[in-house]
């Protein structure tokens, strides 16, 4: 398996400065640090979820597999499970990409995606990026794959537009010493 960095920008109700992401994937190992002031690293394999408070040099641990087999099943609409993806034929430029745009739908919240084939590499990233999927619950249903790669998505939760942008996203080595705890950083009590 290769190393993968992808960096977006997400943009929060009518914010003109983007929230930069960048994620690093390497094996089953993903670190997400976004410009404020936290970073999280999650090892997919065993759902250890390790979140870094930079400020108060503070770790707080949870294990994403741990809390799964906690939570009650789902009912009514939620049980229903799955993500629906729909193509709606509509064809347009997206950062110099040509995109179709698809919409996602799970549990009542529609995501507006437009996604290209001809992102270069991306035949080979897919396979690397699988590793995402491991970050859902155990019991979450399958979700099929997407005919492409994300370069914009929009949806609107509690009354904000969220709307991401793919900046980059590329095969290259990631040191293994992003995934450790930095010195100094405690949990909380300790």
């Amino acid at each position: 398996m290769a190393d993968v960095t992808l960096v977006q920008h997400t943009f929060v109700g009518a914010a003109k400065t983007p929230m930069v992401t960048t994620l690093c994937i390497k094996g089953d190992k993903i670190r997400s640090d976004n410009d404020t002031t936290s970073s999280v690293v999650m090892d997919t394999a065993t759902g250890e979820m390790i979140t870094l408070v930079h400020e108060q040099k503070m770790i707080i641990k949870t294990n994403t597999k741990e809390l799964a087999a906690l939570a009650p099943p789902p009912t009514g609409d939620k049980a229903v499970g799955g993500t629906k993806v729909t193509a709606t034929g509509k064809k347009e430029m997206v950062e110099g990409y040509h995109c179709e745009l698809y919409l996602s739908e799970n549990m009542g919240m529609v995501v507006k995606m437009w996604l290209t084939e001809d992102y270069p590499g991306y035949q080979k990233l897919r396979e690397e990026l699988k590793v995402i999927s491991k970050m859902a619950a155990a019991n979450a249903p399958e979700q099929a794959p997407l005919p492409g790669v994300a370069i914009k998505t929009e949806y609107e939760q509690q009354g904000l537009k969220f709307e991401t942008r793919l900046v980059s996203l590329k095969e290259g080595a990631v040191d293994e010493a992003k995934f450790a705890i930095p010195a100094g950083y405690k949990a909380p009590g300790e």
